[in-house]
């Protein structure tokens, strides 16, 4: 997952057809930030039994749990469970990408019978056929994921200590009711992960860090586009979760950002003014249609949690390394797709994953944090 919910089919990554050459970086008076959302120090409470699936919702809906894991061997991992309500009955899908630093991959969509998703009693922990997510009690899980010689997991997922946080009661209404639409999210932004991972019939231990989100997207079919960014290194993490609503939409919301600094192993910040802007973008036009975009700015600001000083995050970058387009309809069961396709003309996902520098500023304080950034953008309408 990331910004969107999906499961689907990859194309070879051939874009763009011209690297981009850098041009300068937008300058505030042109950002349009995210209106920012009051969150109080209540606000951001999520203990880890608050971590579990609800399969209950007011329309159509889907809702996942996806584990992130950027690995010190430089290998990227993607395990996301799926359950939707958007067809004419309730559907599970597992996805399972492995990204090696090779350009090699092993990418699965498995679409297993809803009867094979069984919940622990909490609702906590999850098992279906080849996934099972297994929560502790102290708010981690074990991941198991298991497709034979081909690819297999076996991760711990320690959360950093009060790292979990949703933001007031988690929920973003398109609209004034539940029922016209939200977004509900829940966050782990920072983890230490360990075990090994067996690809292409080789095993190999594994450790690194991890990020979890859990996300309920109801009437998904309203929301434009998506943004995602997951940066990571040994102690520090960023992440941006965000979406736009179609520019000529009558909703109320015309777009929603959530965001957190992890700094030395500790959460300094979540944010809700924020914002990705495409500087540069290329029509992909042989494959979706879309301008995507080959040089990125995105843009953190709020305050600090315990001193209540401002805070700037910015990250510049002309993406190098496409990991993959993929087209969400590509593998999805015949009726689902039809249902999706009436809503959404064309909805695709690009990932890259980069070498990054993020800036930071607190205050007076200014440094600089070198990691590894998964970004997804994802687009559903043409409209937008």
């Amino acid at each position: 997952m990331s910004g969107w919910l999906w499961s689907a089919e990859e194309t070879p990554t051939t874009f763009p057809k011209t690297p981009a050459t850098r041009i300068g970086d937008p300058v505030s008076e042109q950002i349009s930030l995210s209106p920012s959302r009051p969150v109080s120090e209540l606000g951001l409470a999520c203990p880890h039994d608050a971590l579990k699936w609800q399969l209950e919702y007011p329309a159509q809906s889907t809702e996942a749990f996806t584990f992130y894991f950027s690995l010190d061997s430089g290998v990227y991992v993607l395990a996301q469970l799926v359950y939707s309500t958007l067809g004419l009955g309730p559907s599970v899908q597992m996805v399972l990408r492995i990204y090696n630093p090779d350009k090699s991959k092993f990418s699965r969509t498995l679409s297993p019978a809803v009867a094979s998703f069984v919940l622990s009693d909490d609702n906590r922990s999850v098992v279906c056929e080849e996934f099972s997510f297994i929560s502790d009690n102290n708010g981690g899980f074990k991941i198991n994921i298991d497709i034979g010689s081909e690819a297999a997991l076996d991760l711990v997922f320690e959360p950093l200590a009060g790292s979990a946080f949703k933001v007031n009661d988690g929920k973003v209404l398109f609209n004034e009711t539940e029922d016209q639409g939200f977004v509900e999210a829940q966050f782990i932004p920072k983890a230490k992960v360990h075990g090994n991972i067996t690809f292409d019939g080789k095993k190999s231990d594994v450790q690194g860090s991890g990020m979890f989100l859990h996300a309920i997207q109801c009437c998904p079919q309203y929301v434009s586009r998506w943004n995602f960014v997951n940066f990571q290194n040994a102690n520090d993490s960023i992440f941006l979760y965000e979406f736009d609503m179609p520019k000529e939409s009558e909703y109320a919301v015309k777009s929603a950002s959530t965001g957190a600094i992890v700094r030395n192993g500790k959460r300094i910040a979540v944010t809700t003014a924020n914002r990705t802007v495409h500087v540069q973008t290329e029509l992909d036009e042989s494959f979706s249609g879309y301008e995507v975009p080959t040089q990125l700015f995105i843009v953190w600001t709020g305050k600090t949690e315990e001193t209540g000083e401002d805070i700037r995050v910015e990250i510049s970058l002309v993406q190098k390394n496409l990991l993959d387009r993929i087209d969400v309809l590509g593998e999805l069961p015949f009726l689902l797709k039809m249902l999706i396709q009436t809503f959404i003309t064309a909805p695709f996902v690009y990932q890259w994953y980069e070498d990054v520098t993020a800036k930071v500023t607190i205050g007076s304080e200014k440094f600089e944090l070198e990691g590894k950034a998964f970004i997804e953008c994802v687009f559903l309408m043409t409209e937008y």
